[in-house]
């Protein structure tokens, strides 16, 4: 077993401390189960911790004892409660990312490692006391010789050798409770310490978080209500990171906001209008926003910090999740539970799709009370994917995070007015963006787009279905028919010939009127005359196929 662990684990002493402090925290069981417990040195003398303490709370001791590669990934399971109960993810908010900062003479050496030049070369002046001290690294706040004032991010010595030493570990000992508690092995351990090796990696490289922050930079230039720091690629490296330094008053210091006579309310309408602007118009947002990220400037301003955890959201993720708070917003909440199912990848097990949908449906409407406007999205969200982990239902991974962003806030408002409604704040943007989606122009690109792939899943058919055949013929695919009608197998096939007959024409027809949008004569509704012609009889045949299909399923 040992020289298992050896191939496995370059730090045996760091293996053991981390088996020592789960059995002190009462995760005897667990070691004994993983089949660990005799890796632990003079157990009969270690002092446990008292039997009282809840399950959760006990994780989060451990995490904070076992120090800063822990406390990150406590950190991402706090955000993804489509993976772990709600108790857990209550406690595990607690952590905080606060170490004693390293002293500014091995600081100094890793600036003019990485930079290549004296300290006193590169900057006017260098405050040597950190504003911010975290698990990666430290902040200072420094003036270029050009004189302008600068935030310097700096990473810890020796900080991408010890994460890499207890991810190792983090691997290891996940890998033993898949093969050891099939109880635990449906949320897939090994896959979320997997996810966050790979989330850390992106995080100790600043140049992909410059690259972020140049890409929010881009996307909000020229707003008068968000401001992002602007990055100096001449002083940034994989280990350093430097940009405009940013005077503000943290999100969450209400009383200061107050004091400096900015107005909370429009704040707070400016931050849910910009990460719905950062979902729904650019698909690329800040996933990571806790008050010390979110600065209030003058003239209530938002500026934005830290772009080290970023979300993305494709079209089909847009759709989905627009239709969600439209259903909410509407009081549809067959529209909410329908969505949050189109939207989960459905575990290995089948799932009751009926009860899953009551189950939202029933959660929702005890929330709600009277209306649900006046319901509290935070409750929504957590109850739903409650309910999603209930059922194996994984939500996208961005998806959660922009949820998570969404409680963040709400959270905040609700501490400054207790009567905030999150539907009422979001409703106009959100109609507008409902409106865009249905837009003759919108419709007509998102035909285009589908009939795009619809011709290349028909180009690629015939291949597909030679080296189908060619499978079933050499006995590598097996195919068992149950039913011996024959005549009705071939009925069914001549009915999916020609509905597919239909949908290659319909398909080329849009085609073809694509490819003539861009000739200018003669015109009829502001489009050629023969993509006009394509489009409607098209839109024809697309009506005739689909009132088969729905006049079959009535006679059945």
């Amino acid at each position: 077993m040992l020289l298992d662990i050896k191939k496995e684990v370059r730090d045996l002493n760091r293996f053991r401390h981390i088996l020592l402090v789960l059995f002190e925290e009462g995760f005897g069981y667990l070691l004994d189960k993983i089949k660990l417990k005799r890796h632990i040195p003079f157990k009969n003398r270690i002092k446990k911790t008292k039997e009282e303490i809840s399950p959760a709370v006990r994780l989060r001791i451990i995490l904070e004892k076992l120090g800063p590669t822990f406390i990150k990934l406590g950190q991402l399971l706090s955000v993804r409660p489509d993976l772990i109960p709600k108790e857990y993810i209550k406690e595990l908010e607690k952590l905080q990312d606060k170490v004693k900062a390293a002293p500014f003479n091995e600081i100094e050496k890793e600036i003019e490692k990485e930079l290549k030049k004296p300290i006193k070369n590169l900057f006017s002046s260098f405050n040597e006391k950190p504003i911010a001290s975290a698990s990666i690294s430290q902040v200072y706040e420094a003036k270029l010789k050009s004189g302008d004032k600068v935030a310097v991010k700096i990473q810890r010595p020796n900080v991408k050798n010890i994460m890499k030493t207890d991810i190792e570990i983090m691997i290891y000992i996940a890998k033993l409770i898949e093969k050891n508690m099939p109880e635990i092995r449906k949320y897939n351990p090994t896959k979320i310490v997997e996810e966050f090796a790979d989330w850390t990696e992106r995080e100790l490289d600043f140049r992909i978080e410059a690259r972020n922050a140049k890409k929010f930079y881009k996307n909000f230039q020229g707003s008068r209500t968000i401001h992002i720091p602007r990055v100096y690629d001449e002083y940034t490296t994989p280990n350093i990171l430097v940009t405009e330094f940013i005077e503000g008053i943290e999100l969450h210091d209400i009383e200061k906001i107050k004091k400096n006579k900015l107005d909370f309310g429009k704040i707070i309408k400016n931050g849910f209008d910009a990460i719905l602007t950062q979902v729904f118009v650019h698909g690329f947002f800040h996933g990571d926003p806790h008050p010390g990220n979110i600065l209030i400037m003058k003239n209530n301003v938002i500026g934005l910090v830290d772009f080290g955890i970023v979300g993305y959201f494709n079209e089909d993720l847009k759709t989905k999740s627009i239709s969600l708070l439209y259903g909410i917003i509407e009081d549809d909440l067959d529209k909410v539970a329908d969505t949050f199912l189109e939207m989960g990848a459905v575990g290995e097990k089948d799932i009751d799709i009926d009860r899953f949908k009551f189950e939202v449906r029933d959660t929702i409407e005890e929330l709600q009370e009277a209306k649900i406007k006046d319901v509290k999205v935070s409750g929504v969200l957590e109850n739903v994917l409650d309910i999603a982990l209930k059922y194996n239902v994984r939500m996208p991974t961005d998806f959660v995070l922009f949820g998570k962003t969404i409680v963040t806030l709400e959270g905040i408002a609700l501490e400054y007015d207790p009567n905030f409604k999150f539907v009422e704040s979001t409703k106009p943007f959100i109609e507008k963006l409902m409106r865009e989606r249905l837009s003759p122009k919108y419709m007509m690109g998102n035909i285009i787009e589908n009939a795009s792939k619809f011709k290349k899943f028909i180009s690629e058919l015939p291949k597909q279905t030679t080296e189908a055949l060619k499978k079933i013929q050499s006995g590598k695919i097996k195919i068992d028919i149950e039913d011996t009608d024959v005549k009705k197998l071939a009925l069914e096939i001549d009915k999916s010939s020609n509905r597919l007959a239909y949908g290659i024409i319909i398909a080329a027809l849009i085609v073809a009127g694509a490819l003539v949008m861009q000739v200018n004569q003669p015109l009829i509704f502001g489009m050629p005359v023969i993509s006009f012609i394509s489009f409607l009889i098209a839109f024809i045949l697309l009506i005739m196929l689909f009132s088969s299909i729905l006049s079959e399923r009535r006679l059945r």
